[in-house]
């Protein structure tokens, strides 16, 4: 939705493997002047076993601090 909501969707592979897709919603809402939320939801389907929503969670975060970083620069 324009100027509200960004949805993708992405697989990962390990080792020439398909190990999970995933389809994210981000959600940008206004919070004040110059300021704003962001909701992520993320539903992901896990194949061959490998469920590590853990270090999906953590990378995540991880590249929402650098983008906020490069906004803020």
């Amino acid at each position: 939705m324009p100027n509200e909501r960004i949805v993708y969707a992405y697989e990962m592979h390990l080792d020439g493997r398909k190990i999970s897709v995933s389809l994210v919603t981000m959600q940008i809402k206004p919070a004040g002047p110059g300021r704003a939320t962001l909701k992520v939801t993320e539903q992901g389907a896990f194949l061959d076993g490998y469920d590590d929503a853990g270090s999906r969670e953590s990378g995540t975060g991880f590249l929402l601090e650098k983008l906020g970083a490069s906004l803020s620069d």
